[in-house]
């Protein structure tokens, strides 16, 4: 069953809120959450996720952005392969925090795990320990200007550093300094992982995917409007 969906449906139906933003960090893109809220503008689904040409469940792509009412409140951050701290920190200041700002959501949901980590054996992403703790951070500090009210729904991670990259984001969003060097010793990068940034690398087409998501919304939401 999808809890994500399940506890926002019950928040709208049970409780007195009425905006609800969804920050899905998950390697996979969050398609179950998207199709069911495809067209309530209640929900603000974000997923940031490897590209979708590359991992399943091959959705998620910048144009699919809702229907009907809920058209503008579905935001798709398709990464490129590799994608490591420096982008998804630019990411996410870039979309996901102007556009908690402008929101004003009563509740973030942020749904996601340990499978962005270079380490894991059914993606190809870049983040380390730090990074996924950094995500945590960024989620807390969005959450704590704009709705003070965040639930962690930690899912996902296939490498035998899934522990540590669930304590890494809870820390994150808890606020407690952690120092990975101390506790673990992450394993080094894979020779992809470590390529000069220049104009063909993640760092460049993630400003690309950046730019292309803010032109997608920028009809529907001011803070791209600029």
């Amino acid at each position: 069953f999808n809890d994500v969906a399940i506890t926002a449906r019950m928040l709208l139906s049970k409780y007195p809120v009425e905006r609800i933003l969804i920050i899905d960090t998950d390697a996979h893109q969050g398609n179950g959450t998207m199709d069911i809220f495809y067209d309530d503008p209640r929900v603000l689904f974000i997923s940031i996720h490897q590209d979708p040409r590359t991992l399943y469940p091959g959705r998620g792509f910048i144009n699919e952005i809702g229907i009907g009412a809920g058209k503008g409140f579905t935001v798709n951050i398709p990464m490129p392969m590799f994608a490591g701290n420096k982008q998804y920190q630019c990411a996410l200041n870039e979309i996901f925090v102007p556009l908690a700002k402008e929101y004003q959501p009563d509740v973030i949901i942020q749904n996601g795990g340990a499978d962005p980590h270079y380490a894991d054996q059914l993606t190809l992403l870049g983040l380390d320990l730090d990074g996924l703790n950094m995500v945590g951070k960024i989620v807390r500090k969005t959450a704590d200007g704009t709705s003070k009210k965040l639930i962690d729904m930690i899912v996902s991670g296939y490498s035998d550093l899934v522990h540590y990259g669930w304590l890494a984001i809870i820390a994150g969003v808890a606020g407690l300094p952690i120092d990975f060097s101390k506790i673990v010793n992450e394993p080094e990068k894979r020779k992809h992982l470590e390529i000069e940034i220049n104009e063909g690398s993640t760092e460049s087409q993630t400003q690309k995917v950046v730019e292309a998501v803010k032109t997608e919304l920028k009809s529907y939401w001011r803070c791209f409007q600029s």
